[in-house]
C-alpha cells in the first residue's frame, strides 16, 4: 500500500502552476505516546489532520525504544545499526555516514532553510552533520516555549522544513505511568494536541500558504510500559505514523502485521517493508522536497536508507500529477478554522455542485446548491454563526462525492 498523495488532475490554476509550488515539511514528533492512549484521549486536531490524510495506529518501533535511538531513525531514515546510536548519549553516532535528512536535501536543495525546535537539550547539543539552518532549544517540558519558537519560524516565508517536538506527555508518563487509563498522561497528550492547533493555524496563516504544498508528518518515538521504556514489549513498541496534507486522499493503514525487533533479533524485514515505520519519515520527507528539483525524483539508492516514501504515488508522470476517476480530491483550507473555510475542486463538473455541512450527530447545519460555472471551482462557507467543534462536509457533484472533516475553534 502507499501514502496515496494525489494530487487534483484539475484545477483552478493551471496543472504547470500547481505542480511547480514550492513543496514544504511540517514533521511534529510527540515522545512517549502509546498507540492506544491517542485513540483514546480527546484530540480534535490531531484528528483533523487524521481526517486529511493518511494514518495507521499500527506501526511498530523496530529497535531500541530510547529517545535518541528513535529520533535518529525518524530523522537519518535508517535504522540504529547504521545510525550507531544506541543510548540516549548519542555515543557511537555515525552521522558522517548516515545524516539527518536536512543534510541529504541541501545535497539537492542547497539554499533550503530547515529548523529544529526541541525541549530535550541532547537532541541539539550531541548531533552533527544534522543540517539544520537553525536549531532552537527551549525549556524541557514547556509546549508553550516550543509554540512561540515555532510561530516565529513560521512566520518566514524562505522556511522549507521544520521539526517540532513537545516532551509533556513523556515526562507525565515516567512521573505516574504511560497508560491510556492514566488521566494525566491523556490529558498531557491532549494539552499538546491544543498546542499543535497553534502551530498548525501558524502554518495556515503564512502569508503565501495557499500557493504552497506541505505536507504534515507526525510521529512519536516509543509508547511505554509502567514509568518507562527502553524494552521491547508491545506496549513500548506499539506506535503510529500520520501524513497530512492538501493534496491527501484519506486512508487508513489497518491489520499491519507486527513485524518484529531488530533489537532483539526476530525482525522481518518482508513484513516491515509492508507497513509505516520511524525511518520512512525521513525517505517521505525528502521524496517531497526533491521532487521537482535538479535531483532524480527518486530517492538516490546510494544513500543507503532503509526507509521507504510514502508518496510514491505522485511519480504518475513528469508533472507529478495522478488523475481522478470516480472520486474529487478537495483542497481544504484553512483547517481547523474560526470562520470561513475554503475548498478548491476540480472543473471537470458540468452539473450543479452541492453540498451539505453536518455536525457530529448527523444534524444539517447550512447546505446549499450552486452552478459549477458560476462557483469557479472554489467554495466558501461560513461557519462562524456555529458553536465550536467538529463538523463534515459533504460535497457532490454529480455522481461524485468527497467528505471533509472541519474544525471550527
Amino acid at each position: 500500500m502507499r501514502f496515496f498523495l494525489l494530487i487534483l488532475s484539475v484545477v483552478i490554476f493551471p496543472l504547470n502552476i500547481q505542480a511547480s509550488q514550492p513543496r514544504k515539511v511540517l514533521i511534529i514528533g510527540i515522545a512517549g505516546i502509546r498507540s492506544d492512549a491517542l485513540q483514546q484521549a480527546n484530540t480534535p486536531v490531531i484528528d483533523g489532520l487524521i481526517a486529511n490524510g493518511f494514518y495507521t495506529y499500527e506501526s511498530w518501533h523496530r529497535g531500541i525504544t530510547l529517545s535518541a535511538p528513535a529520533w535518529s531513525t525518524t530523522m537519518c531514515g535508517v535504522e540504529y545499526d547504521k545510525h550507531g546510536v544506541t543510548s540516549n548519549t548519542y555515543a557511537g553516532s555515525k552521522y558522517a555516514t548516515y545524516p539527518y535528512f536536512p543534510t541529504r536535501a541541501k545535497s539537492c536543495l542547497p539554499n533550503l532553510y530547515s529548523v529544529q525546535i526541541v525541549q530535550w537539550a541532547p537532541m541539539s547539543d550531541n548531533l552533527y552533520n544534522d543540517g539544520w539552518s537553525n536549531k532552537i532549544k527551549v525549556q524541557y517540558g514547556i509546549g508553550s516555549q516550543s509554540v512561540s519558537a515555532a510561530q516565529t519560524q513560521l512566520a518566514n516565508p524562505n522556511l522549507d522544513a521544520m521539526f517540532i517536538c513537545f516532551d509533556e506527555a513523556d515526562i507525565v508518563g515516567h512521573a505516574s505511568g504511560f497508560s491510556p487509563g492514566n488521566s494525566s498522561y491523556i490529558s498531557a497528550l491532549e494539552t499538546i494536541d491544543g498546542e499543535i492547533g497553534s502551530v498548525v493555524t501558524a502554518l495556515h496563516n503564512r502569508t503565501d500558504y495557499a500557493n504552497e504544498d506541505w505536507i504534515i508528518l507526525i510521529t512519536t518515538d516509543y509508547g511505554g510500559i509502567g514509568t518507562t521504556h527502553g524494552g521491547n514489549s508491545v506496549q513500548e513498541r506499539s506506535i503510529w505514523w500520520i501524513g497530512s496534507g492538501n493534496f491527501v486522499l484519506s486512508k487508513q493503514l489497518t491489520a499491519v502485521t507486527d513485524p518484529g525487533s531488530v533489537a532483539i533479533g526476530n525482525y522481518n524485514a518482508s513484513i516491515g517493508a509492508k507497513s509505516p515505520g520511524q525511518y520512512d519519515i525521513a525517505v517521505t520527507a525528502l521524496d517531497h522536497l526533491i521532487m521537482g528539483s535538479s535531483c532524480n525524483p527518486t530517492i538516490n539508492p546510494a544513500w543507503g536508507l532503509d526507509g521507504k516514501s510514502w508518496l510514491d504515488s505522485i511519480h504518475e508522470n513528469a508533472l507529478g500529477i495522478k488523475s481522478l476517476s470516480n472520486n474529487i480530491n478537495v483542497k481544504v483550507f484553512p483547517n481547523p478554522t474560526t470562520n470561513v473555510v475554503s475548498l478548491w475542486f476540480g472543473n471537470e463538473c458540468n452539473e450543479n455542485t452541492s453540498y451539505k455541512v453536518l455536525d457530529l450527530i448527523g444534524k444539517i447545519v447550512c447546505e446549499n446548491t450552486l452552478s459549477c460555472t458560476t462557483s469557479k471551482n472554489k467554495l466558501n462557507i461560513d461557519l462562524s454563526n456555529n458553536p465550536k467543534g467538529v463538523y463534515f462536509i459533504e460535497l457532490n457533484i454529480g455522481s461524485k462525492k468527497v467528505t471533509k472533516k472541519i474544525i471550527l475553534e
